[in-house]
């Protein structure tokens, strides 16, 4: 008399849930990185913002004569510009001088000024996703982010 098999052995629901846990920690893994990125994302679209009245802020000191050159138009940092619609400090971003303007050079053949900021993170893997978006350099917790402004 022949014995019919219903259901799985013990060994194939051992394989099955090794590899549901192995696509799982996979998974978690992606979507850490992915959060990562858009908290940086966030971080970029702030320094912009912020480099765009920084700029601002400098032509119309250049054009009431009250500074001399770009280079001279530094601020003190981002709460100087609070009232500007900027917002808050994202979070991972060092709450004093946290986002700072770090000076403001022109290139006079192609009249592109570039707006350099320092951004100072509490959070070193937020430092390296936005060193990587921008292609600049993590080092000591801090990215200086350059814009290009017309």
């Amino acid at each position: 008399m022949k014995k019919l098999e219903s259901g799985r052995s013990m060994v194939e629901m051992l394989g099955v849930l090794a590899i549901i846990g192995v696509l799982s920690v996979g998974g978690i893994a992606g979507y850490s990185l992915s959060m990562r990125r858009h908290r940086a994302n966030g971080v970029a679209d702030t320094v912009a913002k912020y480099a765009l009245v920084a700029y601002g802020h400098c032509q119309q000191k250049l054009l009431n004569s009250d500074v001399t050159g770009t280079g001279s138009c530094k601020a003190a940092n981002i709460t100087t510009f609070a009232n500007a619609g900027i917002g808050s400090l994202p979070a991972g971003v060092a709450t004093t001088n946290g986002i700072v303007l770090k000076d403001i050079t022109s290139n006079s053949t192609t009249g592109v000024d570039t707006v350099n900021i320092d951004v100072t993170f509490t959070d070193e893997k937020l430092c390296q996703a936005l060193a990587s978006i921008t292609g600049g350099t993590c080092s000591s917790k801090k990215v200086t982010v350059s814009i290009k402004q017309n």
